[in-house]
């Protein structure tokens, strides 16, 4: 019979009154700046505005796409896909015209904001037409949105320290395609298009 070889336990250091004493034993490295930054995101959510929102929106023109149009299956809150322009006419009704930024609110997330406008012909709204002047604003600095009396949307500008956005150095390119994976109307062989043809709105 061969001879186990001989294992050392080694006991951590734990003071039974106090377990807690010796935080550097247990901390790993905590470095939380990335997680504040727009590098950090895997997938950028497609969001609207809503009210109480504190919202920087990237001021940068290169990261804004202005007048796109989008689907959203099931009605708002649902998945939302992107429509190129050559393909709107095949889904009818469905398609709505938006505004698309980079954006982050005060809880360092990272986004594309979608700011609807009203679609080709239609009579204005004030709700778009309010939606797209916070946009403008809060491409200037951090905005808390509201809603005022008699309706549209409205902001006020924050007047305690927020932070300063770290803006990603991907391309908005990347973003879009991030943001709308698995959602891009590139063909008439889309199902959404199928789906309109067969079942329509």
């Amino acid at each position: 019979m061969t001879d186990q070889p001989h294992l050392k336990i080694v006991k951590p250091e734990i003071d039974p009154a106090n377990p807690f004493a010796n935080l550097d034993a247990l901390r790993n490295p905590q470095d939380y700046a990335e997680f504040a930054s727009g590098e950090a995101v895997s997938r950028y959510r497609v969001r609207r505005l809503k009210e109480a929102m504190h919202v920087r929106v990237h001021h940068d023109p290169a990261y804004m796409l202005l007048g796109q149009y989008i689907v959203e299956p099931g009605g708002s809150g649902k998945e939302t896909f992107y429509v190129f322009p050559q393909f709107r006419e095949a889904l009818g009704p469905l398609v709505r015209k938006v505004d698309l930024h980079v954006a982050v609110d005060g809880h360092a997330e990272y986004f594309l904001l979608m700011i609807r406008r009203a679609n080709d012909g239609a009579d204005p709204n004030l709700w778009y037409d309010t939606a797209r002047t916070v946009a403008s604003a809060a491409a200037k600095g951090w905005i808390k949105v509201t809603k005022p009396i008699g309706g549209g949307w409205g902001y006020i500008e924050v007047k305690h320290k927020m932070f300063d956005p770290t803006w990603p150095t991907k391309t908005f390119e990347e973003i879009l395609r991030s943001a709308f994976e698995g959602r891009i109307v590139d063909s008439l062989n889309h199902e959404l298009i199928k789906n309109f043809d067969q079942r329509g709105a």
